[in-house]
C-alpha cells in the first residue's frame, strides 16, 4: 500500500500522545513499517499537542509534509482549524470532535470570536471530507469522558487498512487494567458510529 499520514491534534490532556501510540501499534502489528514523531509543545498548560504517523511498506521520515496528510483526527475543533490550514489538502480526511477549549491565539473580546459553528462551516466549503463527532457526550454516555479519544479513533480506524482484531488487542495492551473494559467498548463505538455528521 501507498504510505498513509496520520496527523492527530488536540490540547494537553486529550489523550493526543495515547491515540499515537495506538495508533502506531496498530499499524506495526498489521506489519506495516511505521514512524511517529510527536509535538508536545505547551501541552503540560492546555496548549496545542500534535502526532504525525506515517506508515506503509517502506517509511523513511517521520514527519507529514505540507498538506499532505491523508486522514487529521482532531480532539477539538479550533486545533482542526489551526492543523488543517498547514497539513490538509482538498481531498484530506478530516475528522474533527464537535467541541473545543476556546485557545489562548483567540481575541479576548468574545464579538472577535469565531464560533464553532462558522468553524465547521469552513472547514465544510474547505474539505470534501469533513466529520464532526459528539465525542465528548457520546463518552459521558458510556459513563467516561476520559474515553472520547477512543471513540474517535474507532472512527478513524474505518478508513485504515487496519482490521478490528488489531485495534482491539493494542488497546487491551496500553490502557490501564480497570479501564480496559470501557476503552474497548469505546472504540467499538466509534467504529460503529452510523450518525456522524458529514460524509
Amino acid at each position: 500500500m501507498n504510505t498513509q499520514n496520520i496527523l492527530i491534534c488536540g490540547i494537553g490532556g486529550q489523550g493526543v500522545v495515547l491515540a499515537g501510540k495506538i495508533i502506531g501499534l496498530a499499524a506495526y502489528e498489521k506489519g506495516f513499517d511505521v514512524k511517529t514523531s510527536e509535538v508536545h509543545g505547551m501541552s503540560q498548560r492546555g496548549g496545542s499537542v500534535s502526532t504525525h504517523i506515517r506508515f506503509g511498506e517502506k517509511v523513511s521520515s517521520p514527519l507529514i509534509s505540507k498538506n499532505d496528510a491523508d486522514i487529521i483526527l482532531s480532539f477539538d475543533i479550533y486545533e482542526t482549524l489551526r492543523y488543517a490550514k498547514d497539513f490538509a489538502n482538498r481531498n484530506t480526511l478530516v475528522i474533527s470532535s464537535g467541541y473545543g477549549k476556546i485557545p489562548l491565539w483567540t481575541s479576548t473580546n468574545k464579538n472577535d470570536r469565531i464560533s464553532i459553528a462558522k468553524i465547521v462551516e469552513a472547514l465544510k466549503i474547505n474539505f470534501d471530507k469533513f466529520l464532526t463527532i459528539n465525542d465528548k457526550e457520546i463518552a459521558v454516555n458510556l459513563g467516561n469522558i476520559k474515553v472520547s479519544n477512543i471513540i474517535s479513533i474507532g472512527l478513524l480506524s474505518k478508513f485504515t487498512d487496519i482490521e478490528e482484531d488489531f485495534w482491539l488487542k493494542v488497546i487491551e495492551n496500553n490502557v490501564p487494567e480497570k479501564t480496559k473494559e470501557i476503552n474497548m467498548k469505546a472504540f467499538l463505538v466509534g467504529r460503529n458510529r452510523e450518525e456522524i455528521i458529514g460524509i
